[in-house]
């Protein structure tokens, strides 16, 4: 497929050297250009990585969690990165997709650690960022992170660590995914929070249930609701699987059920990190044998038949606490959890599909989260392939006012007229030379590749 101008700018700023920030709707291409960077720059020095195992996934990278040797109990928020993972030595380039999904202080924990690695390794890091902030937003489990992180604050784009790279914004606009050009116009209302387009969409998708289609809905109880009767269907003798917790546990907590009814033949996705690289959080399989204390699977497109084990989570939860005269939010445990990996994989949340695309889908909308709604329709390219499980509500359409400011400077940013071969090219190639003869810090570097991109601007 031919790259559109937009595309091929974003393609030749990264390949360049360019910290990149690569954004636009859904369907934009932003995978596609992706997928040919990460199959084009050298693997021995580049690094992917994405906020949730789903996201990493798809990108057949890691999370970044398992990039910065993250335990979970570690507190990013009030604490700051010490240790450089060795896998960073060679880093040349490092890419994180789904960046809407990474919370503030995960973001700073990552552009800190990179920072640090600059210094130890010897040797300057790219840092190229793709997503988009109108789509779904980090998790925050608690009303203390609720509040801590209010007022657009856990977004990565509001950091100064976001604005210490100096990205240069590339924003696509034409739809690829979608072909339908009324649909898309729909699409791209819903995503900026604009109910124009309600109607179109009530009356124009498929009003029949689309069958052997995927169910996305916005809450793990409905998906497994749907994934009880999907698997009571299939034959033969089932098993029940039974969790063991210990402490303060509620039922958001649990990564999953208590109770899991298994056949052979079930479809499951897992939800944990196997700690020998067997299986990621995200990835489907099918079930192929069921013991006592395991369970044996395929994982999707592979013939590898794996074994897997009850798995032990440890559960926290954040507390808002006055220390030195400062509310601070602290990371405590407060339980432990463990069962089996898995869960059914025939319906699942909205917020799990973004990233996806599917030849059909079953919706039911839901707009309790910004963005929400415009990820679960965008995820099919017709709207003949979309079914409404029941009606678009204006209530539904909601769009971050934090995240639309960011993006109508952003516009304007990416208009500025650029010559990216030089301009972007030359302060890359001149950051290594005077690292190694002057033995600047990386912030001397960057303040002086700034001055050389505005010097070269303004003749």
């Amino acid at each position: 497929m031919e790259l559109t101008t937009e595309q091929q700018k974003a393609k030749d700023l990264i390949l360049n050297g360019t910290n990149v920030f690569l954004t636009g709707d859904a369907g934009t291409g932003k995978s596609y250009i992706l997928k040919q960077v990460i199959n084009t720059l050298p693997p021995d020095d580049t690094v992917v990585c994405a906020p949730t195992g789903v996201a990493a996934v798809n990108i057949h990278g890691i999370t970044i969690h398992r990039l910065l040797e993250l335990n979970p109990d570690k507190d990013i928020i009030n604490l700051h990165p010490e240790h450089v993972p060795n896998k960073l030595e060679k880093a040349k380039t490092v890419i994180v997709d789904e960046i809407s999904m990474c919370r503030s202080d995960l973001f700073i924990w990552l552009s800190e650690t990179l920072k640090l690695a600059e210094i130890k390794f010897k040797h300057p890091i790219q840092l190229v960022v793709v997503g988009d902030f109108y789509q779904l937003p980090p998790v925050l489990a608690t009303p203390a992170e609720k509040e801590y992180f209010a007022n657009g604050k856990v977004y990565a784009f509001n950091t100064a660590e976001w604005k210490s790279w100096h990205f240069q914004p590339v924003v696509l606009h034409q739809v690829i995914r979608q072909t339908n050009a009324e649909f898309s116009k729909a699409l791209n209302s819903i995503r900026k929070g604009n109910t124009k387009y309600i109607h179109y969409l009530n009356s124009k998708s498929t009003k029949n249930r689309i069958n052997n289609a995927i169910t996305l809905v916005s809450t793990n109880k409905e998906a497994n609701a749907i994934n009880l009767k999907k698997v009571s269907s299939l034959e033969g003798g089932c098993k029940i699987y039974n969790s063991q917790i210990s402490g303060q546990i509620n039922d958001q907590d649990k990564p999953t059920p208590d109770k899991i009814k298994l056949k052979v033949g079930a479809l499951v996705v897992f939800t944990a990190n196997a700690s020998d690289n067997t299986y990621s959080n995200g990835t489907l399989a099918t079930v192929t044998q069921l013991s006592a204390d395991y369970i044996k699977v395929k994982i999707e497109n592979s013939s590898e038949e794996i074994t897997v084990f009850p798995f032990t989570w440890t559960i926290y939860d954040y507390r808002l606490i006055k220390e030195d005269n400062q509310r601070k939010l602290k990371k405590i445990q407060i339980g432990e959890y463990q069962q089996l990996p898995v869960k059914l994989g025939y319906a699942i949340t909205i917020y799990k599909s973004q990233g996806q695309t599917y030849s059909a889908a079953n919706i039911a909308p839901a707009g309790w989260l910004p963005g929400l709604l415009y990820v679960a329709l965008s995820r099919v390219k017709d709207i003949k392939q979309l079914h409404l499980l029941h009606k678009i509500e204006p209530n539904m359409v909601n769009a971050d006012p934090t995240v639309r400011n960011f993006y109508q400077h952003l516009e304007w940013l990416s208009k500025k007229n650029y010559d990216n071969s030089i301009t972007m090219k030359i302060p890359m190639m001149l950051k290594k030379e005077i690292q190694e003869i002057n033995n600047l810090d990386t912030a001397q570097i960057r303040k002086l590749q700034l001055f050389i991109r505005d010097l070269i601007n303004t003749n």
